[in-house]
């Protein structure tokens, strides 16, 4: 892999991650997101690529974390449940 780049990482990424991290699959994270298994597929490997390291370890029909993978689950959980409160919050109040 290339060496890991300096750029913000996207949301988009991080949200395709934590549910194919949190699902084990990239088909059933596409239906969830509501994108096709390529688009889940293509988020995932950018994100990879952005880091500089894999964060699955994929074979036919299952899908892993990696050591990377583990650690960057931890630290995108808390930080899409604050985003994703903060959004409820300011809906609730429109």
């Amino acid at each position: 892999m290339k060496p890991p780049s300096r750029r913000p990482l996207t949301l988009d990424g991080l949200r395709a991650f934590e549910a194919v991290a949190r699902r084990l699959s990239f088909s059933a994270t596409a239906e969830e997101l509501h994108l096709t298994q390529s688009a889940i597929s293509r988020q995932i490997k950018a994100l990879e690529t952005e880091l500089g390291t894999a964060l699955f370890n994929r074979g036919t029909r299952k899908v892993e974390l990696t050591a990377a993978g583990i650690l960057l689950r931890q630290a995108v959980l808390p930080a899409l449940d604050g985003i994703d409160r903060g959004v409820r919050q300011i809906r609730a109040t429109q």
